[in-house]
């Protein structure tokens, strides 16, 4: 079956940002400590890979030790998080901090060449536009979405969400992701499913994925045309 849309998650599948992401967060986290006035207690980094994937407004409500900070300050605290982050995150990007994964550039290219290609992913909106705008994919996805702008516009509310609003036929529409999520997502939309095994997640996650990837070049010799 042809398979004309191409869905991709952004951190993981097309981007290693795990270093300077983890960084950024460190930094906002460090800083949300100090504007609070509060003890800056050190960055929980397992904590804070386990986490990635998340929504946004999870991350920053989960990625902490609750116990570091007062209960009726956690969800302001939580936000102060999120905007240092997001300042460090673009900061990082602008820096050359972050990377798409090897060989990611020319098989999008392909791909676009015979394919319409989508971008969803559940990051912030100011990061997710200036990943976009720092590594020039406006050149190649036909559409483009984040969690917080579906949710704001009153579009979806999770990724499966996304999906469905993305793509007007899912049955002949394909997810490429790092996450169960991801998974999880195509398959509640409809469409098939590609897992990538070099991203975030853990090879687990990925085994109710119709195909399972190494790199992407593969896509370019999956059956999707």
């Amino acid at each position: 079956m042809s398979l004309p849309t191409i869905l991709f998650d952004m951190d993981g599948t097309l981007l290693d940002s795990r270093a300077a992401v983890m960084d950024a967060v460190a930094e906002g986290l460090a800083g949300a400590y100090r504007h609070h006035g509060l003890p800056v207690a050190a960055a929980d980094r397992d904590l804070i890979a386990a986490c990635m994937g998340l929504p946004s407004h999870e991350y920053f409500a989960k990625s902490f030790d609750p116990g570091t900070v007062p209960r009726g300050l956690r969800p302001e605290f939580a936000r102060t998080y999120g905007r240092l982050t997001a300042d460090a995150e673009v900061a990082a990007i602008r820096g050359g901090r972050t990377a798409l994964y090897p060989g990611a550039a020319d098989t999008l290219a392909a791909l676009a060449k015979r394919h319409r290609l989508l971008l969803f992913s559940n990051a912030g909106t100011i990061y997710f536009r200036a990943v976009i705008a720092g590594h020039g994919l406006e050149a190649v996805f036909a559409d483009a979405l984040c969690l917080e702008e579906a949710v704001a516009g009153g579009v979806a509310r999770d990724k499966a969400g996304m999906v469905a609003a993305l793509v007007d036929e899912p049955a002949r529409a394909v997810v490429v992701g790092d996450r169960a999520g991801d998974v999880e997502a195509g398959r509640a939309a409809g469409t098939r499913t590609v897992g990538c095994r070099y991203g975030f997640g853990a090879p687990e996650e990925l085994q109710a994925a119709d195909w399972v990837i190494d790199g992407l070049p593969e896509l370019l010799e999956l059956p999707l045309a």
